[in-house]
């Protein structure tokens, strides 16, 4: 499979803003217009955008017409006006299409992890496992996380090395260097791609996994599930976790990151906690997807991205 990069915007180019998943306030949406705009590209939103379903921003003929303008339009890039839940009901869809000659700047998390992995294992796009629309606040445009992934995508900046990532079993406290693609995302969407179509394949890579709203016991449990579905019990270069925000016990215990210790100890491959990337409020590095990075492993692990070119 040939190589894939996307290239780099430009003032006034277009930016396609679809919402493949869950709706969104209006207002946030606004927001994250005006943030474009500042920044000094075109949003364009379809009108029907939001027509809101029970579980999504609009019925699925609807979605899938505006992935598929996007996908084959003159912009430069897509960018998801929020996760939730629904983008997985496109990809038997996208199946059946024939990827554009190149590649587009996709961006997005949480239940974009579904499309992440499509475009990675499927038509090898590198991706930005980054910020949503709906977090983009024009007021907020400076903050350091949406200040780096707005020159990530004017080519300002190609690379970071993401520092202070913690050991969590014996082999990453090894000093060595490992060198591999980066995929993965949320949780339990990458938990449920198991068994469809479109099952995520780590295998060879660095695995990246955060999540939300998630206990200890449910952590373990889908960690567990894909240990048996022998998905993460071996073949993995490491396995990397993200932010876990907002899995207290009723008692107000956090046991999220004993349930990622004890996975850790399991398996024959580094494992690392403390990326900055996922559901944290505050901060949400962008990551690039089915691009190759190189890790640091040690007392104090490194992971350094580059940004723009596929594996």
């Amino acid at each position: 499979m040939k190589k894939n990069t996307w290239s780099y915007l430009q003032p006034n180019d277009i930016v396609d803003i679809i919402a493949p998943a869950s709706h969104s306030p209006t207002n946030r949406l606004e927001e994250g217009i005006q943030w474009i705009e500042k920044i000094g590209l075109i949003p364009r939103v379809p009108k029907d955008i939001i027509k809101t379903d029970v579980f999504f921003a609009a019925p699925l003929e609807i979605q899938l017409r505006h992935l598929k303008e996007a996908i084959y339009s003159d912009s430069k890039a897509i960018w998801c006006l929020r996760g939730g839940y629904g983008s997985m009901r496109l990809i038997p869809h996208l199946l059946k299409l024939k990827p554009p000659k190149k590649p587009k700047v996709f961006i997005g998390f949480s239940d974009i992890t579904s499309l992440h992995i499509f475009f990675n294992q499927h038509w090898n796009w590198p991706t930005i496992h980054g910020r949503t629309i709906s977090q983009m606040h024009p007021d907020l445009s400076s903050t350091p996380d949406r200040k780096f992934i707005k020159n990530v995508i004017f080519g300002v900046k190609d690379q970071r090395t993401f520092k202070k990532l913690r050991p969590l079993n014996d082999i990453a406290k090894e000093e060595g260097s490992i060198r591999a693609g980066i995929v993965g995302g949320n949780l339990r969407i990458v938990q449920s791609s198991l068994g469809t179509s479109w099952e995520v394949a780590p295998k060879g890579k660095i695995l990246f996994i955060e999540d939300v709203a998630e206990r200890g016991y449910s952590v373990d449990r889908m960690l567990e599930q894909m240990f048996q579905a022998k998905i993460i019990d071996k073949g993995l270069k490491a396995i990397i976790f993200g932010d876990f925000t907002e899995g207290l016990e009723k008692n107000g215990k956090d046991l999220t990151r004993l349930a990622l210790q004890r996975f850790a100890a399991r398996v024959p491959y580094p494992v690392f906690m403390g990326l900055k990337a996922g559901h944290d409020p505050v901060t949400n590095y962008p990551i690039p997807f089915n691009t190759t990075c190189t890790l640091k492993t040690g007392g104090n692990g490194e992971l350094t991205c580059f940004y723009g070119g596929a594996i």
